[in-house]
């Protein structure tokens, strides 16, 4: 019966259902279409589904927002009415005695303030709070607040309540505080909650309440070491805020304060983290957060707060700071803080790791000369930590700063570092490595005072060989190096790098210090190895798999190794010291290097080519070289510039004025001195001289040409005492040549073509200007090939006092006739060399006279050289190799030279006469003699460098008509030498010296 009027209500609506149904029109369609499209109806049906939807999200977005509206609105209204109770409550609680106030009533007004605190209305309120809480925490018991909460009943609501309150306390500091208000109630407050020493002084106070205040405590400093409380953070904001105005009483107080409650965590924190439930210490805040804080020590000595400097860097504070900080992990928060941009001083691109590098070391360096060895290392360990976090040294750095990173070189650092060298194992020291490292690589600016003192006044490359062979470096292929040996490797590397600059070859060669010459040859085989295995092989394991690149670790120490790999090169082309094998690159075919070179998509044989060329060999290297030109010469003649014969550049050239018609006809056709050039000589009458440039012409031009520039009476070349040829230092001064630079890059020119077409010249050039030649700048070794003597009494300055030389920092200089003197230094002249200041005029002497002096003519040569010859093509050779190069070899192969004659005018190679003549220049000349004879056929005393199959044109001995009294003749621009019929061996010896002798011949046919 219940039932009855609901059935008969369903029954009812789906009678009119069916009357819909079947009662309803029929719709007729005239377009002769049955029914609606089945996809506009899909997608009908799809649209009205996602309107509903809609409507069911606003519903429902309506009523969140009328409930949180509500809710606010009653919030509101119950703060309201809470802060008027509290404003009567706090009425009643200061109004009474000091006695009445209960903890019990306080607990309740913190717990309706921090219901109901807002910044805007409640600033006031806080101060009032905060009063209270003050004289509380003063209190005797049972009135005191602190002691209050230690009861158990009240614990965790009491404790949550302080914590709220830490907050608000903390952004007060951070964002409210005012120096003219002093130390307000607030300020007050949240030094006593941070530091409740008081407490234990404190009268009849129970063992268990003692205790259980001095565990709230540690709560409150966990809390506040948590770095989500913000609780450095804000002491850091407000001591900048605070020291950046003018200073005044109140801004001291203040700034002590604060600095004395940021210390305080430090000091009660237990040694073992794990009492604290693996909370984070909070000396790591204190680091990142006060001691990034932009030069924090000349802030306090502006406030006179000198001894607060002292009190952090005591050894109870120092220590734990400086450990914690070593041993923070990669990934951790405090990394990206210190690579975070701090500004200060109007210089906004400085690192809060910079900062900090300049705080701890103006501060570890207070109490490092008390320091023990362990204390020493672990300052070294946080100083490399934080030297590893800085990717780049800002090219602007504040004035301050710059102040505090310039203590790398302060003596008091510097000694301290070769102390722990010096009496910690090698495996100990691996920290102090790592810094000298960092420093090495990233500070430039103290790179060599750090250096010095390393290196001269420590035993540090002994110590660190020792340390390289007992992590069996030798043995340990490069793949397998850990980081910690790479990057000892690196620093010995650098460390050695610097002593090869100074060490002059009798130190390096004979005395053998600090290594002997069998452990270099150890040292040059594992710098190969790792060469080869950086540059080509490659390390997977270490590889970047984003960037494909080595880490920055390994990428330094690659360029660590490089340099000394050269550096010690260079030792090995002045005297033999190693097995010429050991540099040479092994399991590499030449073939596949080739190939890869050709290869665009590779670039590890350019690397090779560009850093350490003589790993392959000097053969391999001039195939490369004339390759690079038969390259080029196809690129210049797509070009347009035409190296065939009878066709390219025109040139006339008067017999007695070669170099200056050379000079202009030459100096303005471009890239076309790499195509044929067609000379035509003018004799003295003014007259064409017969013939056709078939390439001789061209030959012997540039070899009267050069005999001109390079003749020393001309003024613009010098000779050292071995013959050796080098731009004169006063060519400037010289009235002929006013625009002595442009004849110096022209002269380049000619040696550059030279160079490129394969013709040997006569003049050698002086090893120092090889160097120049090739890019790199001379040492004092290098003054060896220019003046032995000036070299030899630099080297007695070096090991002997200054003391009655009576030397000055300036050179005295003659400058056609007059003498001048040339300040080394600014001043040279009025400052006198000692036993101090000797280690710098050496240097000074030997920079100005083989590279500032002669920089001008240098520059200018090489400028011409290099519009010929591409840099990095000569770069692959050493200076005694380029000599080769440019000069030829030095040793006449007779049966080479024989081997590659042809014969003319009757002559054939089983001829009487022909016979004769190879059997005494073979048998009956001196090495002497030989070069005599070659350079009177050729023009050159010198073999080719590749031997004479490359001698160009081919060397030609042909019969000469006429009397058999005459002496024989040469046509050099043919490498041609006509020889009479004599009637026998002797005579044709006898005519053959004398022509040698007396230079006869030389003449064009």
């Amino acid at each position: 019966s219940l039932l009855a009027p609901a059935c008969r209500a369903y029954i009812a609506a789906g009678a009119a259902s069916l009357s819909r149904m079947f009662n309803h029109k029929r719709r007729v369609d005239l377009g002769g279409r049955k029914g609606p499209d089945r996809r506009k109806l899909i997608e009908d049906t799809r649209r009205q589904r996602a309107i509903r939807l809609q409507k069911q999200r606003e519903k429902e977005a309506a009523t969140k927002i009328q409930a949180f509206f509500r809710h606010s609105k009653n919030l509101v209204l119950e703060k309201k009415r809470v802060r008027a109770s509290w404003d009567a409550v706090i009425k009643k609680l200061l109004t009474a005695r000091p006695g009445d106030v209960k903890c019990p009533n306080l607990m309740d007004a913190v717990r309706g303030f921090v219901f109901f605190f807002n910044w805007k209305e409640d600033v006031v309120r806080l101060a009032t709070l905060c009063k209270l809480l003050c004289k509380s925490i003063k209190a005797p018991l049972p009135n005191n607040y602190l002691a209050f909460l230690a009861d158990r009943s009240v614990l965790e609501i009491g404790m949550v309540q302080l914590q709220k309150l830490l907050d608000i306390l903390l952004c007060y500091v951070r964002e409210r505080m005012d120096v003219k208000d002093g130390i307000g109630s607030p300020l007050a407050a949240l030094f006593f909650l941070v530091d409740t020493r008081q407490i234990a002084c404190l009268p009849k106070l129970d063992r268990m309440i003692a205790t259980q205040i001095s565990r709230n405590h540690l709560r409150i400093i966990q809390r506040i070491s948590n770095p989500e409380s913000r609780f450095y953070a804000s002491m850091r904001s407000a001591v900048i805020r605070l020291t950046n105005s003018e200073a005044s009483t109140n801004s001291k107080k203040i700034v002590a304060m604060l600095l004395a409650m940021s210390t305080r965590p430090l000091v009660v924190w237990p040694a073992d983290d794990s009492k604290m439930g693996g909370s984070q210490s909070p000396h790591i805040e204190f680091t990142t957060q006060i001691l990034s804080i932009p030069c924090l020590l000349l802030r306090l000595k502006s406030l006179g707060l000198e001894r607060l400097a002292d009190v952090v860097s005591s050894k109870e504070l120092w220590q734990p700071l400086m450990s914690s900080l070593a041993s923070v992990k990669e990934g951790s928060p405090v990394i990206s803080f210190l690579k975070s941009r701090q500004s200060q001083g109007g210089v906004g691109n400085t690192t809060a790791g910079l900062w900090m590098v300049g705080n701890v070391l103006e501060l570890g360096l207070l109490q490092i000369q008390k320091a023990t060895l362990r204390e020493k290392m672990s300052f070294f360990a946080a100083v490399e930590f934080l030297v590893r976090q800085i990717d780049a040294i800002p090219g602007t750095m504040d004035q301050n700063l710059a102040k505090q990173v310039s203590l790398f070189q302060d003596k008091k650092f510097l000694d301290a570092l070769c102390e722990c060298v010096k009496n910690l194992r090698p495996a100990e020291c691996h920290v102090v490595y790592k810094l000298c490292g960092s420093l090495a690589f990233k500070f430039e600016t103290i790179r060599t005072a750090m250096l010095n003192a390393m290196v001269f006044s420590s035993s540090i490359i002994g110590e660190l060989y020792q340390s390289l062979m007992q992590a069996k470096v030798m043995e340990l292929p490069v793949s397998k190096w850990s980081l910690q040996l790479c990057e000892m490797f690196g620093l010995f590397c650098i460390c050695y790098n610097h002593l090869l600059v100074i060490q002059d070859d009798a130190e390096f060669f004979e005395q053998q210090k600090p290594c002997t010459l069998k452990q270099i040859t150890t040292v040059v085989e594992v710098l190969r190895r790792l060469l080869q295995t950086l540059y080509w092989e490659g390390i997977p394991k270490v590889i970047d798999p984003r960037t494909l690149t080595l880490p920055r670790q390994w990428l330094q120490v690659r360029t660590a190794a490089t340099e000394l790999f050269r550096q010690l090169r260079v030792r090995q082309s002045r005297r033999q010291f190693c097995n010429p094998d050991i540099w040479m690159m092994s399991n590499i075919s030449f073939t596949i290097f080739k190939q890869e070179l050709e290869s665009k998509n590779s670039r590890r044989a350019s690397l090779i080519l560009q850093k350490i060329p003589f790993v392959l060999t000097f053969q391999q290297r001039v195939e490369l070289f004339y390759s690079f030109i038969r390259n080029d010469r196809k690129n210049m003649e797509a070009s347009g510039v035409n190296f065939h014969h009878g066709a390219g550049v025109g040139i006339r050239i008067r017999r007695n004025r070669v170099l200056t018609d050379g000079f202009e006809s030459l100096t303005k056709i471009g890239q076309n001195i790499k195509g044929r050039i067609q000379v035509q000589f003018i004799n003295e009458h003014g007259i064409p001289e017969t013939g056709i440039d078939g390439g001789g012409l061209f030959k012997e031009f540039v070899t009267e040409l050069l005999r001109d520039a390079f003749d020393p009476q001309l003024g613009l070349f010098k000779q050292t005492s071995h013959e050796f040829t080098y731009p004169n230092p006063t060519s400037h001064a010289n009235p002929n040549f006013s625009n002595h630079s442009a004849y110096f890059q022209f002269v380049g020119m000619i040696v550059g073509k030279c160079l490129y077409d394969g013709i040997i010249i006569e003049p050698q050039f002086a090893n120092f200007f090889l160097r120049k030649l090739l890019g790199y700048r001379n040492f004092v070794d290098d003054l060896a090939s220019l003046d032995p003597d000036i070299y030899k009494n630099l080297i007695y300055l070096k090991n002997n006092s200054a003391a009655g030389l009576e030397l000055t920092f300036s050179v005295q200089r003659d400058v056609f006739g007059d003498s001048k003197a040339v300040d080394l230094i600014p001043n040279g002249s009025n400052i006198a060399v000692t036993d101090q200041n000797r280690m710098k005029f050496i240097y000074e002497m030997a920079d100005f006279t083989l590279n500032r002096e002669i920089a001008v003519q240098s520059r200018a040569f090489v400028h011409g050289l290099n519009s010929v010859i591409r840099p990095d093509w000569l770069r692959m050779f050493e200076a005694e190799e380029l000599d080769r190069l440019i000069s030829g070899t030095p040793v006449i192969d007779v049966a080479d030279l024989k081997a590659n004659t042809a014969y003319a005018g009757g002559y054939d190679e089983k001829h009487e006469m022909i016979r004769w003549f190879w059997s005494i220049v073979d048998n009956d000349f001196d090495e002497k003699e030989r070069r005599s004879f070659l350079k009177f056929a050729t023009s050159v005393s010198r073999s080719p460098l590749l031997g004479f199959q490359h001698l160009y044109p081919k060397f030609c001995i042909q019969r000469s008509s006429g009397d058999s009294e005459n002496l024989p003749t040469s046509s050099t621009c043919m490498n041609l030498l006509k020889i009479p019929r004599y009637s026998s061996r002797a005579k044709l010896k006898e005519k053959l010296l004398y022509a040698i002798k007396a230079s006869s011949g030389f003449y064009l046919t």
